[in-house]
């Protein structure tokens, strides 16, 4: 009995810890990927604090399959091809926000269109 309880207790942290890869972002579905490029390991990332440089993100959204690298900014944890940018924003208190990220499509004359984000329940 006591095993199981710390078999349940271990499996919630791992939930809790875990990236979160599904959102509704402008009404539709958007699924998530992220992958770290260490020697061409390609291997997925479960854990936001594990984003190394040469990391990608595919996204799966509003039939639009999109990759992009990651591009560290200030404030955020962003990946872009100048076209797109989809980030976990920092709140005030220096949180990283993972429930709530945003897509933008960056327009050529230097304006943007943003897509909000929420888990998906």
């Amino acid at each position: 009995m006591r095993s199981r309880k710390i078999y349940n207790l271990i499996t919630s942290l791992f939930i809790l810890l875990s990236i979160n890869t599904n959102f509704i972002c402008g009404e539709q579905n958007l699924n998530l990927v992220i992958r770290n490029n260490l020697n061409g390991d390609f291997a997925e990332v479960e854990e936001i604090s594990e984003i190394r440089p040469g990391a990608f993100i595919n996204i799966s959204w509003n039939n639009k399959n999109l990759m992009l690298p990651y591009s560290p900014r200030r404030g955020s944890i962003s990946f872009s091809d100048k076209k797109w940018d989809f980030r976990y924003n920092f709140d005030k208190e220096n949180i990283l926000n993972e429930r709530e990220p945003i897509l933008y499509k960056l327009l050529s004359n230097g304006k943007f269109i943003e897509n909000k984000c929420n888990l998906r329940k």
